[in-house]
C-alpha cells in the first residue's frame, strides 16, 4: 500500500488473544551481569496479541498484527521463525506485518544459547531450561494465540487517551568533572540529570460494536524493572497493572503494554532526590513499590477513560508501512553479551490509526530521540515502540558518550545514526498525512 494514497476511512476489525508464555521449567534469568537460575514463580508471564484489520467493499485494506511480551527484550530471529510459521497458517495475512515488542522484564528467560555462555553458563544445571529451548516453546504458545486473535476479529472501534504518571526517571547522573554514569545522585561529585523525563502515559482503548471496552494499549517510559535482581519469574510491575484494571473493567479486558524511548530511564523507585521519602511513603500507605507504579498507571487509565469512551472511531484511516533503514553502525570491542542482533538495515513498523501514529525501532531508545520524532510528527499523538523486533542496544546521545559511562560507552549504533532513525522514522510517520 502506497502510504501516500488510501486515506479512505473503513470498517475496522480486532481480535485479542493471551499466550501464557511462563516457562515450564527453571531458566536463567537475563537482565544482570550475574547468573540467576529462577526459583519461583511470582507471576505468570504473557504475550498479548493484537491483530487489527480494516475492510472495504472491495475487501481487506490494511492489517497489522502485534504482540506484547513479558520479555527482556525480542531477538530477531525469534520473529522471524514466528512469521515463518504465520505465513504457513494464515491464509491472506502478510506475515511481514507481524510484529513484536517487549517490556524489558529483568525477571525473564532469553531465547539465544549463546547468550549464556561466559556469565550465564546452564550447561551443568540440570533440569534448567536452555533459552533455546524456550524459544521453541514461546513460538508454539504465541502461534496459537496469534492464529486465534486473527480468527476472532469482529467489528471494533477505538479511542485514544493521554493521562498523566510519574514511573520513570533518568538514570544517569553527571559529575563536576563532566563524565557520567548509570546512578549516583547520592556521591559527593555529583551535578546534575544528564537528560529529562517523561511522564505523560498515551494510550489506545478498543471496544466490539457494542461499545464494551475489550483492550487497553498503554505506553509509557517505565520499564518493567522495579524489582529486577530477584531469583524469580515476573512480568514487574506490570502484573499488578493488569490486575488492577481487570478488577475494575472487566476480567476480559486485555492489556498491551509498551515501551517509549527509556534507554535512560529507569523507574522511579530507583530516583535518588525522593528516595527516602518515597519509601517512608510505601510504609505508610502498607504497599510495595510494584504496587505504588502500577497504581499510579492505573489512575492514568482511569483519568482518561470517561472521556475516551464517548469518542469511539468505528471507521478509521488505517496504514501499515514496514521500512528497513540503513543505519551507521559502530563495531566497538566487547559489546554487552547480550547485543547480537545486526542492525543494518533496522527494521522498523510505522501506523496509522486516524490521527495517532505508533513508530517501532529496534533500540533502548534514549528519551531525546524520541521527543524529536514526537515534536516533529504530523499525528496529534505518537506512540514510540522501543525493543522491537530486534534487539541492538543501547542508543545513546552525543552528550551521553562524551560522558561515558553505562548505556553509552559500547554500542552498535551511536548519535550519527540516532538522527538518521529520527529522521527516516519521521518522514515514514508524515507520508501518511500526504494526500
Amino acid at each position: 500500500m502506497d502510504p501516500k494514497k488510501n486515506n479512505k476511512k473503513a470498517k475496522i476489525y480486532v481480535g485479542w488473544a493471551v499466550a501464557d508464555i511462563t516457562p515450564p521449567k527453571p531458566v536463567a534469568l537475563v537482565g544482570q551481569l550475574f547468573k540467576r537460575i529462577s526459583e519461583k514463580i511470582q507471576d505468570p508471564l504473557n504475550a498479548t496479541v493484537l491483530a487489527l484489520e480494516t475492510r472495504d467493499e472491495n475487501g481487506s485494506c490494511e492489517q497489522a498484527i502485534m504482540i506484547s511480551c513479558d520479555l527482556l527484550f525480542i531477538r530477531a530471529q525469534t520473529q522471524k521463525r514466528l512469521q515463518a510459521v504465520i505465513a504457513g497458517k494464515l491464509v491472506g495475512f502478510d506475515s511481514t506485518k507481524l510484529f513484536l515488542n517487549a517490556i524489558h522484564s529483568h525477571t525473564s528467560p532469553g531465547v539465544i544459547d549463546d547468550e549464556f555462555y561466559d556469565l550465564y553458563d546452564i550447561s551443568k544445571d540440570e533440569g534448567v531450561m536452555k533459552p533455546s529451548e524456550f524459544e521453541t516453546y514461546f513460538i508454539e504458545k504465541v502461534s496459537e494465540k496469534i492464529i486465534e486473535a486473527w480468527n476472532n476479529r469482529k467489528i471494533g472501534g477505538f479511542s485514544w487517551g493521554l493521562g498523566n504518571a510519574v514511573l520513570g526517571h533518568n538514570r544517569r547522573t553527571v559529575k563536576f568533572d563532566g563524565t557520567a554514569q548509570m546512578y549516583g545522585a547520592d556521591e559527593p561529585d555529583f551535578s546534575h540529570y544528564e537528560g529529562t523525563d517523561d511522564s505523560r502515559v498515551p494510550m489506545l482503548f478498543f471496544f466490539d460494536d457494542k461499545k464494551q471496552l475489550t483492550g487497553i494499549v498503554i505506553n509509557s517510559t517505565a520499564t518493567a524493572q522495579v524489582t529486577d535482581d530477584t531469583n524469580f519469574i515476573s512480568a514487574d510491575f506490570y502484573s499488578e497493572v493488569r490486575q488492577n484494571i481487570k478488577r475494575k473493567y472487566g476480567e476480559n479486558v486485555n492489556v498491551f503494554f509498551q515501551l517509549s524511548a527509556a534507554g535512560d530511564i529507569t523507574p522511579v523507585n530507583h530516583e535518588y532526590i525522593y528516595k527516602r521519602a518515597e519509601k517512608a511513603m510505601l510504609a505508610k500507605k502498607g504497599i510495595t513499590a510494584r504496587h505504588e507504579l502500577a497504581n499510579r498507571m492505573f489512575n492514568a487509565v482511569n483519568e482518561v477513560f470517561p472521556f475516551v469512551k464517548g469518542d469511539i472511531s468505528y471507521q478509521v484511516v488505517f496504514k501499515h508501512t514496514v521500512a528497513k533503514i540503513n543505519l551507521p553502525v559502530n563495531h566497538p570491542q566487547n559489546l554487552p553479551f547480550y547485543i547480537t542482533d545486526d542492525v543494518n538495515p533496522a527494521e522498523i513498523h510505522v501506523i496509522r490509526l486516524d490521527d495517532i501514529a505508533i513508530a517501532t525501532n529496534p533500540f533502548e531508545l534514549f528519551i531525546d530521540y524520541g521527543n524529536l520524532i514526537k515534536i516533529r510528527s504530523k499525528a496529534i499523538l505518537t506512540f514510540l515502540v522501543e525493543m522491537s523486533c530486534q534487539h541492538s542496544g543501547y542508543l545513546p546521545t552525543e552528550r551521553a558518550v562524551k560522558g561515558g559511562g553505562y548505556s553509552a560507552d559500547r554500542f552498535l549504533v551511536g548519535p550519527e545514526g540516532g538522527f538518521v532513525l529520527v529522521d527516516e522514522t519521521v518522514k515514514h510517520i508524515n507520508e501518511m498525512w500526504n494526500d
